[in-house]
């Protein structure tokens, strides 16, 4: 998983297939690191924390998906 401190690189692209960890632009203009679902009328942007309540939403921007996480030890 990834963990404070992490470095998280992403890949620059507005799409994003089922399954995906990507960063989206909400509704709100804030941003946030989660995992993609597209619904049948909705999109439901679940956190890795399973203490976390997933974000659903109509309409987000994606602005592009995980694909490598660098930590330093």
């Amino acid at each position: 998983g990834i963990l404070d401190g992490d470095f998280v690189v992403v890949e620059q692209k507005e799409t994003a297939n089922n399954g995906e960890i990507v960063v989206a632009l909400l509704e709100n203009g804030f941003a946030t690191l989660k995992r993609f679902f597209k619904e049948a009328t909705r999109i439901r942007l679940e956190p890795a924390n399973a203490q976390m309540a997933p974000i659903f939403a109509k309409d987000v921007k994606i602005q592009g998906k995980v694909v490598g996480v660098i930590r330093r030890y």
